[in-house]
């Protein structure tokens, strides 16, 4: 049987031994709306005139409830069942202020990894800098879904833009354009690779290893699924979540450098040891 260790994940937190098992698909669609041919007064003619912002902000307003949970139905969400972060290590890793609540109801691991998140990456109105007394004719917003590792990733794509084509906020229709969508992966480990990778952390950390996922996305696991659906991926490195990944003064602990190391080494000794002539399967 194959298997493929891929070091480009980590830790939960520094000193938890930790296998990533699941990631979240990802899509991106773009939602604008045309209502006038030019801006006109808003003192003439607001009131009467479809403002195109407000029914942007409008139709943004059904994706989630009253909680921040997506709304869109159709779009797969579990209960998290692994080990997750506590809301105080989210709150200082997401740099939330003081004050603000977090959204979404359910556990973490639920929120960020076995259900839905939709998230306005772009958006395109007049800026308050350079407003003018005017109802503004065009807005354009871009969303990014991340949706369930098991859900079809065109599945997913369609739920949302099917949910946005329905609408008729003020009785304005919205154009919709559907961008590119990559699917998610869920892990099997009950094999020997899995095995082998569960000794080797404990061997490494001195402690067992949690099971994670990640909301992120990395083609090159949903690649290697495809080219060999059979194989077996692990996905665990020396980073950890407090490592400022992608982001000013990104460190890496010689701890969990010195750890990773030593579960390699472990990890193709187990490995190995398991199709020796005699080992059970």
């Amino acid at each position: 049987m194959r298997r493929d260790v891929i070091a480009d994940l980590g830790n939960l937190r520094p000193g938890t031994p930790t296998l990533t098992t699941g990631l979240r698909g990802a899509s991106e669609v773009v939602v604008e709306v045309r209502t006038l041919q030019e801006p006109r007064h808003s003192g003439e003619f607001g009131g009467a005139a479809p403002d195109a912002l407000l029914v942007l902000l409008n139709a943004l307003s059904t994706l989630h409830d009253e909680h921040g949970d997506v709304a869109v139905a159709g779009l797969r969400r579990e209960e998290w069942s692994g080990t997750t972060y506590t809301e105080d290590e989210f709150r200082d890793l997401a740099g939330v202020r003081d004050g603000v609540p977090l959204i979404g109801s359910g556990s973490l691991g639920e929120r960020l990894w076995s259900g839905p998140a939709i998230t306005v990456i772009g958006l395109d109105a007049p800026s308050v800098e350079h407003a003018a007394s005017a109802v503004v004719p065009y807005a354009r917003a871009k969303l990014n879904l991340r949706f369930h590792p098991r859900q079809d990733a065109k599945e997913a794509q369609s739920l949302l833009v099917e949910h946005l084509r329905g609408l008729r906020p003020f009785g304005v229709p919205l154009t919709v354009t559907p961008g590119d969508t990559g699917p998610g992966y869920e892990a099997s480990t009950g094999g020997p690779a899995y095995r082998a990778a569960l000794t080797a952390l404990r061997e490494a950390w001195g402690e067992d290893a949690s099971y994670v996922a990640t909301g992120g996305s990395i083609p090159l696991v949903n690649g290697l699924a495809r080219a060999a659906p059979g194989a077996e991926v692990l996905l665990f490195g020396a980073q950890d979540s407090m490592c400022n990944l992608h982001a000013p003064n990104e460190r890496v602990l010689f701890s969990e450098l010195r750890n990773t190391v030593v579960a390699l080494c472990a990890f193709v000794r187990e490995y190995a040891a398991d199709f020796r002539p005699g080992a059970a399967s």
